[in-house]
């Protein structure tokens, strides 16, 4: 197997690994969301610099595979920093839009009726 398809296939299974940990942070701990809809109330998020954060990460990463020496599959330098600040930010917006959700079901924000 050639090392670009290698390189491919550690990339697959590295965003299957980082989609499972969204996918079991967002399911843990709640209610089950049966609506289609969010809850009264919700409303666009406040600023943020995870995507941002996500950003640079991908960059570093893509970078990490761009600046490699030949027997490499990539820059460890730079794509393991890159990949362990997008799994940190992934998981940081996913726990900020969980917080916002569980705010707006207890009735922290208004009633949406001003909106």
């Amino acid at each position: 197997m050639p090392d670009t398809a290698v390189g491919f296939v550690l990339l697959g299974i590295g965003i299957l690994v980082v989609l499972g940990v969204v996918f079991a942070i967002s399911s843990r701990g709640g209610p089950a969301r049966t609506a289609g809809s969010p809850p009264r109330g919700v409303h666009l998020p406040g600023p943020s610099f995870l995507p941002v954060v996500l950003s640079l990460a991908a960059a570093l990463m893509g970078a990490g595979l761009v600046f490699r020496a030949d027997d490499q599959l990539a820059n460890p330098f730079l794509a393991i920093p890159g990949v362990l600040v997008f799994v940190s930010g992934a998981i940081a917006w996913v726990r900020a839009a969980n917080r916002e959700w569980r705010d707006v079901e207890h009735g922290s924000h208004d009633d949406g009726s001003a909106h």
